[in-house]
């Protein structure tokens, strides 16, 4: 319940900075990517690999009260899936890892290019499938992890853009005895789109 009241809290704040901004400004950014999503634990790199594809869609917007404009605050989904081996019988399981981001970010205006780098709240939700010869079906839950990224805006036009990131996260999950970091690094790169609010 500490979670859900925690994102609820973030999600009214973002709108609350959205909403406080001038509304003359070309400020809002939606953004699509793809990428690549390292793993960080040592139990889930035996299982599933050290990497998986992950795909995200971004909701960013400029707050115009903040530094001259250099605060960018975002708020983003995340979604991988990915089929592994058990180390022992090598039976299929599969993870399913998706996550909503609260961000703030600072941003180096240099013309085209647009640096950026800050840090993140991040709500991860996962669940994991197990064989029929398990004694559970599947394992899910929640939990809080922290992030921080770095990348870089291209403005292609006035509505038309790209963007890399590399974003690092933590997040320690904790199912009966077992504990495990679900965070990693994400290297992803896409399209962005400017509009006005």
């Amino acid at each position: 319940m500490r979670k859900i009241r925690t994102c609820l809290f973030m999600f009214f704040l973002f709108s609350v900075m959205i909403y406080a901004g001038n509304e003359e400004m070309k400020s809002s950014r939606l953004s699509v990517s793809g990428g690549v999503y390292f793993m960080q634990d040592e139990v889930f790199k035996e299982v599933y690999g050290d990497s998986a594809w992950v795909f995200c869609g971004e909701y960013s917007y400029r707050l115009p009260f903040l530094l001259k404009r250099h605060i960018e605050a975002g708020i983003e989904y995340r979604f991988l899936s990915d089929r592994g081996k058990l180390t022992v019988t090598k039976e299929p399981v599969d993870l399913v890892i998706s996550d909503v981001a609260f961000s703030l970010r600072y941003l180096f205006d240099l013309k085209r290019f647009i640096p950026f780098v800050g840090p993140g709240l991040d709500y991860i939700m996962y669940k994991e499938k197990y064989p029929p010869t398990f004694p559970v079906s599947s394992t899910k839950g929640s939990v809080l992890g922290f992030s921080f990224q770095g990348g870089c805006y291209y403005d292609f036009s006035s509505s038309l853009g790209a963007k890399v990131c590399v974003k690092y996260s933590r997040a320690q999950a904790e199912e009966g005895l077992v504990k495990a970091d679900i965070g990693g690094i994400g290297i992803k790169a896409g399209l962005v789109f400017r509009f006005d609010l």
